[in-house]
């Protein structure tokens, strides 16, 4: 259980890693002008556009962490598979947003493609999560723990990039 607690922790440090992007959310929004004939490629314009995106996800993304961490507390396992079911959905919402985003620097693409692999593996960890809990199993511990692992070197891999991508383009606070 000890153990389940502690990867329950990891994911929801990594969501807020996504979420969070560890900017303010004091960030100004920046505009650009996109032609159907031709598109000019921005990298900072698209960091900054990446970067807006992340902020408005917080609000989201932190309230389903704190209703994860109350219902775990409590311990009420019907409610803890509800709010997965909605935390999935919101996940799978936010990867559909994040698709839908207009990024075509190759860098930042990149960034945006770690991205959606951490927010779906998060929330795969979690459900996983859930199920180990209700019938545990050696083999479905050693499974969470491998797929933590795999969250871990994403989410180190999505930090060192946009940390690279922030000392060269800034955030748009100081653009």
């Amino acid at each position: 259980m000890n153990r389940l607690s502690k990867i329950s922790a990891i994911t929801l440090c990594a969501l807020s890693l996504v979420a969070c992007d560890q900017f303010t959310s004091s960030q100004e929004k920046t505009q650009g002008n996109v032609s159907t004939a031709h598109v000019q490629v921005d990298p900072k314009a698209d960091f900054a556009l990446f970067t807006e995106f992340q902020l408005a996800q917080n609000e989201k993304v932190a309230q389903l962490n704190q209703q994860l961490v109350e219902i775990l507390q409590s311990g009420d396992k019907k409610a803890l598979e509800t709010l997965l079911v909605t935390f999935s959905k919101e996940i799978n919402s936010i990867v559909k947003e994040l698709d839908a985003l207009a990024i075509y620097s190759a860098e930042v693409r990149a960034l945006k493609e770690k991205a959606k692999i951490l927010l779906v593996t998060s929330s795969e960890l979690m459900t996983d999560n859930v199920k180990l809990q209700q019938n545990p199993s050696e083999a479905g511990g050693q499974a969470l723990l491998v797929k933590r692992d795999v969250l871990l070197k994403i989410t180190d891999e999505f930090t060192q990039l946009n940390n690279e991508l922030a000392q060269k383009y800034g955030t748009p606070a100081t653009q």
